[in-house]
């Protein structure tokens, strides 16, 4: 069956959406009406690019900004850039004594009230900017649930997804750990790639995964391809193995025990399960497998 839209929410979850828009209303309404109301948001879109939107509305004056950040950048970080600009913005309005900051991101404001663990350059420059203002202002940072039809929200929202869209891609550093996630990105790119190496002939690694057996013979398959198998210690840093049962005469290594039943590596991987038939008919398993 083919279905041209999606399927209705359910009852349950409409509720709990309303229950939240209605407590987040009453803190809301709850703020001075010449308070100054700073709503915070960060997007991610389908390409990877991350924005960042702020909406500063008082009772007279209002501002939308919009920006794109840098590449590799985290949603995490683009929800408290979009604080962190949110405040610089505020040196143009007219404050009152009280300035709201009105953030989805429940985890920038757990970030920021652990502030003697924060590090990262952008926390450090809110909770600096943050005690310059308390000096004059109360400040307060309140989170509100997102894509509940909050005004405030879905501009803020709205204006995040603009920025992620943006083709121009500002210069900025980048921190520890987004540098760090762009690194694994490009290794894990490079490591699936297979090596040119007749002990790892298939597709990609992890091509034992794909062979019709249970677990047990794919993590046995695994570690013998690898050389990791039941009987290995090493002694002296060097690897030892007990002495081949068959022959008596080596130590079973991966190798010689292909090399004893008269198999090589490529009949490993083209005939898998046979191999393993040949393991068991020769009482080789309790070299390789694991209890």
């Amino acid at each position: 069956m083919f279905m041209t839209s999606a399927p209705p929410r359910p009852e349950s979850w409409i509720r709990h959406c309303t229950y939240l828009r209605q407590l987040a209303l009453e803190i809301i309404n709850d703020i001075p009406v010449d308070a100054v109301k700073v709503y915070t948001d960060g997007n991610k879109n389908d390409s990877d690019c991350t924005g960042s939107g702020i909406y500063i509305k008082t009772h007279n004056q209002e501002l939308k900004i919009q920006r794109r950040n840098p590449d590799v950048c985290s949603v995490f970080r683009s929800e408290l850039i979009a604080i962190d600009e949110g405040l610089d913005s505020l040196s143009s309005f007219s404050c009152s004594n009280e300035i709201w900051i009105l953030t989805d991101s429940r985890s920038s404001i757990q970030h920021l009230a652990n502030w003697h663990r924060v590090r990262d350059n952008t926390g450090m420059n809110i909770l600096n900017k943050l005690k310059s203002l308390s000096v004059s202002y109360r400040i307060h940072l309140q989170w509100i649930p997102s894509h509940v039809n909050i005004q405030g929200n879905e501009i803020a929202d709205a204006l995040a997804k603009a920025g992620a869209d943006d083709a121009s891609v500002p210069s900025a550093h980048l921190t520890y750990l987004e540098l760090f996630s762009r690194a694994k990105s490009r290794n894990k790119t490079i490591w699936l790639i297979p090596p040119v190496h007749n002990w790892y002939p298939d597709s990609r690694p992890g091509g034992c995964l794909s062979i019709d057996c249970n677990r047990r013979d794919q993590t046995t398959l695994t570690r013998f391809l690898s050389g990791h198998i039941r009987r290995l210690t090493f002694s002296d840093n060097s690897k030892c193995f007990e002495i081949c049962p068959k022959c008596t005469a080596e130590q079973a290594t991966p190798d010689h025990i292909l090399a004893c039943l008269g198999l090589c590596k490529q009949d490993l991987v083209s005939n898998p399960l046979l191999t393993l038939d040949f393991f068991g008919v020769h009482r080789l398993m309790d070299l390789i497998q694991l209890c």
